[in-house]
């Protein structure tokens, strides 16, 4: 028995090893193909296709983002600083993060102080832009809105808080109306505007905008690292990495003289004018002031309700009065007597008399004196004897001022690169007729030969014809700048008036005793002769203060310097705008003064309250 279980046992146990061991085999194989399988698609995964999971790896770790090129520089002639960059920090919308729009701008609104309706359409603009770039809504962050937003940072996905360049004026309103400003770019502008994207920053107005080609640079990448939120690290924990630099905006040199435009911009004080000053050689604007006046650096943020309201006050601080057309009262007795002379209606060696006015056609034209007496043409202009225009107006028609006037730029662009600027109104008898629907009268003409009614010139064009004047002949085409990066902006070539240097010579030596002499005794320097003409113009409303004038260049017989002052409803050219015209002329000239002078000029500037004749 025992040998024959035995044997039976054996035989089972030999049958299950020879059914067994097929099988072990096939599983072998099974099992070293699926590790090489594996091994497989581990290199494929980790040599071969490393570079893409890498990248996947990074995107889900970090963020395309903006490196602002900083705008170009600013400078003066003498290279200080006008306008120039500081670091700031925006609220930044990423597009293909923004879910429910509608609760984010709920939960914006408080923190930026700003109307959920406001912030919506930002949001959704964002959004609709399929932007891979973060998307500015808004700039120049303060702390307070820094600091809220990092209290409620946990449910503002897709929103976050970038560092950024934003300009700066260190000179505010003194020369915002030369620089202009800066502003986010309008939908409109972005349409025209190939190149530019949604939350870009452009220069608005002034320098700025004109220039803003070469201003702004090119914008460059960097990545940013996030977190699971998709929102960036702090600086100390991640350091941007740099995937393409930016490129600064070329700098811009203009032709003012800051510290000759601060020295305009006191004098002027609280009053509305403008104050331009001029190289009369080349053409060059040293000063060009207009007041009130503005800070641009509000446009480098959101426009409060309160900051709205100011720059959009009745007194107009966005108005550019340099440039913009006004009456120029007896100013204009400069070109009239030239004209004159040029007409024959008067002849350098004729002496008129001069009362307090003539009638004509049933109408009193008047005198601002009633003073009589023989005047010679230079004494006549001196003293700005309204009498003695009026009979030179008889002998010419309205063309025949017009031609002498244009030529020295009136009624004309004085070649300025602002934007803005008026051609001022030089009229005659075909302008009335389309306009008006009128024949001209005599009386227009008498009118037109003081600087009256029609007539309009800017301050900048008074400037540049008495620049004309003072170089016999050479009118200057204006310009500011002067330099755009290594490139210099030569000057333009000045126009030339051909004149009779004897009725010219008349003409200049009446301008030198208007200083010398006559009513604009407020300019006189001392050793540096100043010529040039006061002026009053009637302006509305009905019986409002005239508007003040003086322009003049120094010195009288080679001029350095041209300059227009006028003062709204400022009242009499000899007591108000030539004061201002002597403090920007010893600020030039830097001419010593006693303490007494120091002191006359100063209460004449500050008050203007003595009624001197214009």
């Amino acid at each position: 028995m025992f040998t024959r279980e035995s044997r039976s046992t054996t035989s089972t146990i030999s049958f299950g090893e020879r059914d067994f061991r097929p099988k072990v085999v096939i599983l072998t194989v099974v099992i070293g193909l699926a590790m090489l399988a594996l091994l497989a698609r581990l290199v494929w995964l980790q040599i071969v296709q490393n570079p893409y999971y890498k990248g996947q790896a990074v995107e889900n770790s970090t963020r395309v983002t903006f490196l602002r090129a900083p705008r170009g520089n600013i400078y003066d002639r003498h290279g200080t600083l006008i306008a120039t960059n500081k670091q700031s920090l925006s609220m930044v919308a990423i597009p293909a993060q923004l879910d429910n729009v509608q609760d984010l701008s709920r939960r914006l609104a408080p923190i930026l102080s700003s109307p959920e309706p406001k912030i919506l359409a930002s949001l959704l603009k964002a959004k609709a832009s399929a932007s891979v770039l973060p998307v500015v809504i808004e700039r120049d962050l303060d702390m307070e809105i820094v600091s809220k937003f990092y209290e409620k940072k946990i449910f503002l996905k897709g929103i976050d808080i970038l560092q950024d360049v934003s300009r700066s004026y260190p000179h505010g309103e003194v020369t915002a109306h030369v620089l202009g400003y800066c502003g986010e770019i309008t939908q409109s502008q972005l349409k025209r505007r190939k190149g530019r994207k949604m939350g870009d920053v452009i220069g608005q107005d002034g320098v700025e905008r004109l220039y803003d080609d070469q201003l702004r640079g090119i914008d460059g990448e960097q990545r940013v690292r996030v977190n699971a939120m998709g929102q960036s690290l702090s600086a100390e924990t991640a350091r941007p990495q740099i995937t393409r630099k930016s490129t600064a905006g070329k700098p811009v040199v203009l032709s003012l003289d800051l510290e000759l435009q601060k020295a305009a911009y006191e004098a002027l004080g609280e009053r509305s004018g403008a104050i331009v000053a001029i190289d009369p050689r080349t053409g060059e604007i040293l000063t060009m002031v207009s007041r009130p006046s503005f800070d641009p650096n509000v446009f480098t943020k959101r426009i409060t309700p309160d900051v709205w309201k100011r720059i959009n006050a009745p007194d107009h601080p966005l108005f550019n009065r340099a440039l913009s057309g006004y009456p120029p009262g007896s100013i204009w007795k400069a070109f009239t007597l030239l004209a004159a002379l040029e007409s024959k209606a008067v002849k350098p060696d004729t002496k008129l008399h001069v009362s307090g006015g003539i009638s004509l056609g049933g109408f009193f034209f008047g005198d601002w004196t009633g003073t009589t007496g023989l005047f010679d043409l230079v004494k006549c202009l001196a003293w700005s004897r309204d009498s003695a225009f009026y009979q030179m107006a008889l002998k010419m028609t309205p063309e025949q001022i017009k031609e002498w006037a244009m030529k020295f730029g009136a009624g004309r662009p004085t070649g300025v690169e602002l934007r803005h600027e008026s051609k001022g109104l030089v009229p005659d008898s075909e302008w009335k007729l389309r306009v008006y629907k009128e024949k001209w009268y005599p009386g227009n003409t008498l009118h037109m030969s003081i600087g009256q009614t029609y007539v309009q010139v800017t301050p900048v064009q008074a400037a540049r014809m008495f620049a004309g004047l003072g170089m016999k002949g050479q009118v200057p085409n204006l310009h500011l700048v002067i330099k755009i990066g290594d490139r210099l902006i030569p000057p333009p070539k000045p126009e030339i008036v051909k004149t009779n240097p004897v009725y010219l010579k008349v003409v200049l030596d009446g301008l030198k005793a208007v200083v010398a002499s006559g009513t604009g005794g407020a300019t006189r320097l001392g050793n540096v002769e100043v010529a040039g003409k006061t002026g009053s113009a009637e302006a509305p409303p009905a019986g409002s203060k005239t508007h003040a004038w003086f322009a003049c260049y120094a010195p009288a017989d080679n001029p350095r310097i041209a300059v227009a002052c006028f003062v709204e409803h400022g009242g009499h050219g000899g007591s108000t705008a030539a004061p201002l015209a002597k403090v920007v002329l010893e600020k030039f000239f830097a001419v010593g003064q006693d303490d007494t002078t120091a002191g006359a000029t100063q209460n004449a500037v500050a008050a203007g309250k003595k009624n001197k004749p214009h």
